[in-house]
């Protein structure tokens, strides 16, 4: 029976190499170093193995590696279609599904298969996806690959591990990745996953001329146009935090109020005193009037926040817009001693709203010049294809507190309500404006203990300017 009428292809097999490489780090985060031990093992009882990963994540090669390392001596083979005949699949096989794609009356025969024991089944699914109710229980063991949006920490390594690999297929030395190329991948949202990263990079290595791979040798997609809200759209399709988000923005709500409120407690439980010391009465009057200016400051920040409407998105010339953020932050600029130096090409417009482009900048700038030390240099370079960087020399400590701030599955069960680190506010503020506008925001360590803020927001079309 050919294939196209059975419903399932026998896949090659993979190389014991190459499939060790593709189950450990930088191929796989290093989350799943246990995950993988256990799905080897399940191959010995024929025990299913969920595949939980986005379909550009490869899901094949990775069960293509694992039957490789598993040790069973049948063939891998792949369901084609909704309806593959999977009673026809060999018994010492091992049976590669995309669950999600097959017809209700495939599954009682892949219920059966599991029942017998004897074919090996790889079910993939997207993360998170609801899985057949007959299924699901008897996915115990599961190997879970996050999005490569998810993934900023160890994209470096992963693109470089890409380019080393491709490099060596044609004998050429490979060729690293410079600072502003990987601060550019991690501003892309990588719709294909890693698939579209292989394809990105490849094409980079051949059009590359200079020792290393650079930010204008790499031709990302287009980030997809803003969605437009209806009229029932939720505050969370807006870009506003919602579910565990609300929790957490209230939590830094609430740390950030409490500081301030300490001194003027502080300050009343010393009255008595305060009436017999003029010079003390002074020094607690005034560190009283700077917090009641703070928590006054924080509220209206959080009200200009709940105020903005809908965007209005348009062609925003990016230098004149942050000439005007950067005057009206002046006082507090000069008060840390913060530099900011610019390298914007003139007549350089993206695609927002200019009021909510101008608070998540305001906001932004706020929280990076709390958190670096006095006398730091911010230099922000804005380039046509959407990528803003805002780069800092603050120490490693700073950059891993401004990366748990600013991306998108910082909220796990790792965190707490009373972790410090949730501040300041202002960076979770700044990221649900850009992300009501398609815009993001991402911070990407760098050597040497620098760190660079990425704003991807989208690029104004050649007929807007």
């Amino acid at each position: 029976m050919p294939p196209e009428a059975r419903g399932w292809t026998i896949v090659p097999p993979l190389d014991a190499g190459a499939a060790a490489a593709l189950l450990r780090p930088p191929r796989l985060p290093a989350s799943t170093v246990p995950e993988v031990a256990v799905a080897r093992r399940a191959a010995g009882s024929a025990t299913p193995v969920l595949l939980a990963a986005p379909p550009g994540a490869s899901r094949l090669l990775l069960a293509r590696a694992l039957h490789a390392l598993g040790g069973r001596r049948g063939p891998l083979v792949a369901a084609v279609g909704g309806h593959p005949l999977l009673a026809d699949i060999p018994t010492d096989a091992t049976l590669y599904a995309d669950i999600a794609n097959l017809a209700a009356d495939t599954l009682p025969v892949l219920e059966a298969i599991l029942d017998d024991g004897e074919v090996w089944v790889l079910a993939a699914a997207p993360p998170g996806a609801s899985l057949p109710p007959l299924l699901a229980p008897r996915l115990a063991v599961t190997l879970v690959v996050p999005p490569l949006r998810d993934r900023v920490d160890e994209l470096p390594a992963l693109a470089q591990g890409i380019v080393d690999r491709l490099a060596a297929r044609t004998g050429e030395p490979a060729r690293p990745l410079s600072d502003a190329a990987c601060a550019r991948l991690a501003a892309h949202a990588w719709p294909g996953d890693v698939a579209e990263l292989e394809a990105v990079l490849a094409r980079a290595l051949l059009v590359a001329t200079g020792e290393a791979i650079d930010a204008a040798d790499l031709v990302l997609a287009a980030p997809p146009p803003p969605a437009t809200a209806s009229p029932s759209a939720t505050a969370d399709a807006q870009g506003a935090p919602a579910g565990p988000e609300v929790e957490f923005l209230l939590a830094e709500l609430a740390h950030e109020l409490r500081n301030p409120m300490v001194t003027i407690k502080t300050f009343a439980s010393h009255l008595p005193a305060l009436l017999e010391d003029g010079d003390l009465r002074g020094r607690f009057a005034t560190l009283a009037d700077d917090a009641i200016t703070r928590m006054d400051s924080l509220l209206e920040n959080v009200l200009a926040f709940a105020r903005l409407p809908p965007p209005a998105c348009e062609a925003v010339e990016f230098g004149p817009m942050l000439g005007r953020v950067l005057a009206d932050l002046e006082p507090e600029l000069a008060g840390r001693e913060v530099r900011v130096r610019q390298a914007t090409a003139p007549g350089t417009c993206y695609t927002a709203d200019p009021e909510h482009l101008a608070y998540a900048l305001r906001n932004l700038f706020v929280g990076v010049v709390r958190e670096v030390p006095t006398h730091e240099e911010l230099c922000v370079d804005a380039a046509a294809n959407g990528v803003v960087t805002l780069r800092f020399a603050a120490g490693e400590a700073a950059g891993d507190r401004l990366r748990r701030l600013a991306t998108p599955g910082d909220v796990d069960e790792t965190s707490t309500l009373g972790d410090p680190t949730l501040l300041p506010l202002a960076f979770r503020l700044a990221r649900a404006v850009l992300a009501r506008n398609g815009g993001g925001l991402t911070v990407v360590p760098e050597s040497g203990g620098a760190t660079t803020l990425v704003l991807r927001l989208l690029p104004a079309a050649a007929s807007d300017h």
